[in-house]
This record gives structure tokens, sequence and C-alpha cells, in this order.
């Protein structure tokens, strides 16, 4: 995954590696969770295999990782609550993971 966003950007895999722990850490997971689902989604690039359309690959990483910010910050407030009171947070991360395993594979 870093590999596909750095490629994009002119900084070190590394950073974003390490950005994506601490995160990880201060979250208690969820961006563990997009740092998956991001290595699903973004396909590794290769110098001598560069793609056209690394734009949108930026931009839905940045709405992924948004996404998921927000999620935890609700998640945090208490207010990503089912009616019955059951957290929703996890089995949304696990939905959205098991969806975009599932139209990997249908892409082949």
């Amino acid at each position: 995954m870093c590999g596909g966003l750095g490629a994009l950007l002119p900084v070190n895999s590394w950073w974003f590696r390490a950005g994506f722990a601490a995160l990880a850490v201060l979250t208690g997971g969820a961006f563990a969770a997009l740092y998956l689902l991001l290595w699903w989604l973004l396909p590794q690039e290769s110098p001598l295999n560069r793609r056209r359309g690394g734009a949108w690959r930026l931009l839905l990483a940045l709405a992924l990782a948004l996404a998921t910010g927000a999620a935890w910050v609700a998640h945090a407030g208490g207010s990503l609550k089912s009616p019955t009171g059951q957290d929703l947070f996890w089995p949304g991360m696990l939905l959205a993971l098991s969806a975009v395993f599932f139209l990997r594979q249908l892409r082949g």
C-alpha cells in the first residue's frame, strides 16, 4: 500500500508506515484496519510499471482516512451505536474490509 502512496508523493514509504502505526496505536487499531483496506485497494507500484491515474488513488486514500477518522471520533464520542446500544464501529470496519476484499477477488 505504501508503495502505491509513496509513488504518488515525494515521501519515503516508511513515513506512511510510521504514521499509520502511530495512528493505529492512538485509535485502538482503526487505522491498522484502514492500512489493510488501502493495502488491498491500492496496487503496489513498480518503477518499471507506473500507471496513470495516481490522483484518484491519492484522493481515495485521503477520503478513506478522513472517513476512518470521522468514524473513530463518532465511536469515541459514543454516537456510533445501534438502537439496542451495540457498538457499530468494528462491524462497519469489518464490512468495509470484506467488501474491498470481495471486489478485489472479482477484479482478479
